[in-house]
């Protein structure tokens, strides 16, 4: 009985084994259908705008330089010892004190010449009664012809003294007054010509005075380009490799005989350089003509080429390799696969893939 049991066992086992074997086959299936792949992550957004014509002019990258329509060396009307300069840098308004000469002597020449024109005044008066009492007297066959004349030509003496004293008076008063060197318009301070302690003469340098906040363009432009702009039209200027948008403030009608070029100065907004700047200005050089353009933020440059993503009808992104051409504000002309009314990517593009899903949204 016990050999029986013990010769069963390898069968009980093996039957176990298969039992084990077949659910194994079973659950696989089973499990994973359980298992359901992730969902796929949703295209990216991106903004869109269309690409449209519009009429552009062939445009000329002259070079200009930055400056200020304010821009002056303030020079002392008097001469004296300088005693104080206002320190470089220093913001002033119009009216304000940049430098100082010492007055001491132009206060001492007001107060001579005011004394002596309240003297000459009191002269005079007294001449003008003498005199009136003396043709009074003559009337009367009181005194001789000469005297009275003495008395009339010694009024008009003292006259004319007290004229030129005061004009002595006025000069030495100017002369005081304008020992402060004011600014005659608002500014900063960029240069200091002469330091305290040094003697000023007049029409010598003291300060350089510079208005930062009105700012221009100059640029020579030949004058065959000329005829293709005038005074306050909208320009693009390129300052410090931002574009800028600036507008004709003048066209100087006189050519160098040497270049045969015009000056032409472009307004620019306020704190848009810094003066002394290199600048790059895009002057018209033919009439406007048709062309395909979009935002320039369309623009992918990469060292190969110059490509932009547009979106086709069922939302995939196309890459297109395009030229570029004419600018014009925040627009550029563009030469490839693009069609006017196309949707051409503006934000967003950067790490897209050729053909990859999208979701479109309208650029404001």
């Amino acid at each position: 009985m016990m050999i029986g049991k013990i010769g069963h066992v390898p069968v009980v086992a093996g039957g176990l084994m298969v039992a084990a074997v077949a659910f194994a086959l079973w659950r696989t299936p089973h499990a994973e259908a359980d298992q359901a792949p992730p969902p796929a992550p949703p295209p990216p957004s991106v903004s869109v705008m269309t690409a449209r014509t519009v009429k552009m002019a062939p445009k000329l990258a002259l070079p200009g330089t930055v400056m200020s329509r304010s821009d002056s060396q303030l020079a002392s009307e008097v001469e004296g010892r300088i005693s104080w300069v206002a320190e470089v840098g220093t913001i002033v308004k119009a009216g304000d004190v940049v430098a100082r000469i010492d007055n001491r002597m132009a206060s001492l020449q007001l107060q001579s010449d005011k004394a002596n024109a309240a003297r000459l005044a009191a002269q005079l008066r007294y001449d003008r009664d003498q005199a009136a009492r003396m043709d009074n007297l003559f009337s009367q066959n009181a005194i001789a012809k000469s005297t009275r004349d003495q008395a009339k030509s010694t009024k008009d003496m003292d006259g004319a003294a007290l004229a030129q004293a005061n004009a002595n008076l006025e000069r030495s008063q100017y002369q005081f007054s304008h020992s402060d060197i004011r600014a005659p318009f608002a500014g900063r301070v960029v240069a200091r010509l002469i330091n305290a302690g040094e003697y000023a003469t007049p029409g010598k340098a003291v300060v350089r005075l510079v208005d930062t906040s009105s700012l221009e363009v100059s640029v020579q432009s030949p004058i065959d380009a000329a005829h293709y702009v005038q005074e306050g039209t909208p320009l693009t200027v390129v300052l410090q490799n931002k574009p800028v948008t600036g507008t004709i403030r003048a066209i100087v009608p006189v050519g160098d005989i040497a270049s045969r070029t015009i000056e032409v100065r472009i307004a620019l907004p306020a704190g848009a350089g810094l003066v002394g700047d290199a600048a790059k200005v895009f002057l018209p050089s033919a009439a406007p003509r048709d062309v395909l353009a979009v935002p320039r933020d369309a623009l992918i440059l990469r060292e190969e080429n110059t490509y932009i993503f547009k979106v086709d009808k069922k939302n995939q992104a196309q890459r297109v390799a395009v030229e570029t051409g004419t600018e014009e504000g925040a627009l550029v002309e563009i030469k490839g696969l693009v069609s006017p009314g196309e949707r051409v990517i503006v934000r967003g593009a950067e790490r897209l893939e050729a053909g990859q899903k999208v979701k479109a949204v309208a650029a404001s």
